[in-house]
């Protein structure tokens, strides 16, 4: 058990240009053409997708397993060639992962996480386990209005400290 917090771990900044993860550790959005659409809204954003391997698995509502949805993303977070991780949706489910996540590999591996509702049970652990900094932000599986989307890339990509 860790008494104490580890030091912040800040992600590199993202780029259009690189390659985004795009996993499901919860919910699954149901049809098939609804996650391309989400995989499409990221890359609409300039980056290259990588979708999860099971990303269009289906187990019950979710996308896989509890073991397959953390098999996602523990690979996005091994894989060099993906520099941020955005998931497809929040609900329910994504706390049933946190069991098979490996910790280590993501402190060692740090890359930008980045969902919202109950990716939150995600974000929160990562973070005080890891000291990864983790992103409540946009999912893929939602429409980016001006706002949203300044907001996003004034996060993850401007080197001021957002206001």
């Amino acid at each position: 058990m860790i008494t104490h917090s580890p030091p912040l771990i800040k992600p590199k900044r993202l780029e259009p240009g690189q390659t985004i993860g795009v996993v499901a550790p919860a919910y699954t959005v149901g049809e098939d053409d609804r996650i391309r659409a989400g995989v499409e809204t990221v890359e609409s954003l300039g980056f290259r997708v990588k979708p999860g391997q099971h990303l269009f698995r289906r187990h019950g509502y979710f996308a896989g397993t509890d073991q397959e949805r953390a098999a996602d993303l523990n690979a996005m977070f091994a894989d060099p060639d993906v520099a941020g991780i955005i998931c497809l949706r929040g609900g329910y489910g994504a706390s049933r992962t946190l069991p098979y996540l490996d910790f280590d590999l993501i402190r060692r591996n740090p890359k930008p996480l980045i969902g919202y509702s109950d990716i939150t049970t995600l974000l929160n652990p990562i973070q005080r386990l890891t000291g990864l900094v983790t992103f409540h932000g946009p999912i893929a599986d939602q429409v980016y209005t001006p706002y949203t989307l300044a907001q996003f890339w004034k996060v993850v990509q401007t080197p001021e400290t957002p206001t």
